[in-house]
């Protein structure tokens, strides 16, 4: 039956939804990604002086200009910008293993690029478990995963917090063994009123334009360790020598590439950089609208992001957690969003010791990733999602809540039909 009414979202009747052939609510698709800009002239300025320097790559003004203000921002020591910051992981996984073949604790409930970088770095994914409320590395189950073959703990703070890091530098201290942080979805946030960036050996943070800090593409690493910084930039450039000089007969195994970050990259960064807490700002903005619509939404529950004295968020992501009451999957309730124009994704899943299968074979079970996996999903975010847009997709939440039985059946009586055709 129809349900009652015009809506906001155009939908009366669910023959109008786009997984049914009907209009999709959003033309173009709303991303889930950041892709905040700076203002054109600015950033146009910076490009024209580094055009006319003629000095657009290797080590440029802006780059080194980029570098200090970060290392200032996250009250480092060094900062080491880079093409990307899963260069950045490979490079510190490579260094930290010190030659050695060996494996890197990894969780499982995370991005499916991780144990590809631990590969690359020569070492075996080993994957553990996370906690139930952050969705981050466990400290008990890292601690059960640790062996003579362990080279380094690999820690990833989420957008919902930074997780145990504490508990995780005292483990990684008592086995002497290197603390990576991925910390690409932490800037932009606080614990205890300072930022993050000096935890561990070292931290990678991300410029990806669908990152807070939107460098096209790029990242960096921070660390308090001058030797580690001086190691990073010479292995970024083939590992010629560079200043402070690193005599590489002490480091063997260290392998040079190209990670060098180019002018045009660091000018966008530098730009974004200054205007970060506006950037946090509007993310908050929008987040407390979906707040608004999830409260009176039966079936649905909005991640929380931490906003407190003790910790604070970038509000970079926006997640939703599928309960009981919900009438459709997860998978099905992607679908169906996708089929609107809302260009989002499950949420981690399949956890990754599912996703990228242990090169041993042994079977690998880790209850609570597993059990994440199955009830998460993304909503559209970042600066292509505006206020009215939240409110249309509130409206159409709602109306898959109120018809989700008829929708439900129809979804699956498709598939059934679709199964049994020749």
């Amino acid at each position: 039956m129809p349900s009652p009414g015009k809506t906001p979202s155009g939908k009366t009747h669910i023959d109008e939804l786009g997984v049914f052939g009907g209009k999709p609510l959003f033309s173009p698709p709303r991303p889930i990604g950041q892709l905040a800009t700076p203002p054109a002239a600015e950033f146009i300025g910076l490009i024209r002086e580094a055009y006319e320097r003629k000095r657009l790559t290797n080590d440029g003004p802006l780059v080194r200009q980029l570098e200090e203000r970060l290392a200032a921002y996250h009250g480092t020591t060094h900062c080491i910008a880079l093409a990307n910051a899963g260069l950045g992981l490979m490079m510190l996984l490579q260094i930290a293993a010190g030659g050695k073949r060996g494996e890197t604790l990894i969780p499982a409930f995370s991005y499916r690029g991780l144990p590809h970088f631990a590969r690359w770095a020569g070492q075996r994914p080993r994957f553990c478990d996370v906690d139930p409320r952050d969705h981050t590395l466990s400290v008990a189950s890292a601690a059960a995963a640790l062996s003579d073959d362990t080279t380094a703990i690999l820690a990833v703070c989420n957008f919902n917090g930074a997780g145990d890091i504490a508990g995780l530098s005292r483990l990684a201290a008592e086995r002497n063994l290197p603390l990576i942080v991925d910390s690409v979805y932490a800037i932009g946030s606080t614990r205890h009123g300072r930022p993050p960036g000096g935890n561990g050996l070292a931290e990678v943070f991300s410029l990806h334009a669908t990152k807070l800090l939107n460098g096209f593409e790029g990242g960096y690493v921070t660390t308090n360790d001058g030797e580690l910084a001086a190691l990073l930039r010479q292995q970024r450039n083939f590992c010629f020598p560079s200043e402070p000089d690193i005599d590489l007969d002490d480091f063997p195994h260290v392998v040079g590439l190209n990670a060098k970050l180019n002018e045009f990259h660091a000018a966008m960064a530098l730009t974004t950089l200054a205007r970060l807490d506006e950037i946090v700002a509007r993310n908050r903005e929008r987040y407390q609208a979906y707040q608004q619509i999830f409260a009176t939404l039966t079936g649905l529950d909005l991640v929380p992001c931490p906003d407190s004295d003790e910790e604070t968020g970038s509000f970079l992501m926006t997640v939703a957690e599928i309960t009981a009451e919900w009438p459709l999957s997860r998978d099905e309730t992607v679908r169906l969003l996708r089929a609107e124009g809302c260009a989002i994704n499950p949420y981690y899943s399949p956890p990754l010791h599912r996703a990228v299968p242990d090169p041993t074979g042994e079977p690998i079970s880790l209850p609570i990733a597993e059990s994440l996996a199955e009830r998460f999903f993304q909503l559209p975010a970042g600066d292509l999602v505006s206020l009215p847009d939240i409110a249309r997709l509130g409206d159409l939440l709602s109306f898959i809540r109120r018809n989700g039985q008829a929708i439900a059946a129809r979804l699956r009586g498709n598939e059934a039909a679709k199964g049994a055709t020749p």
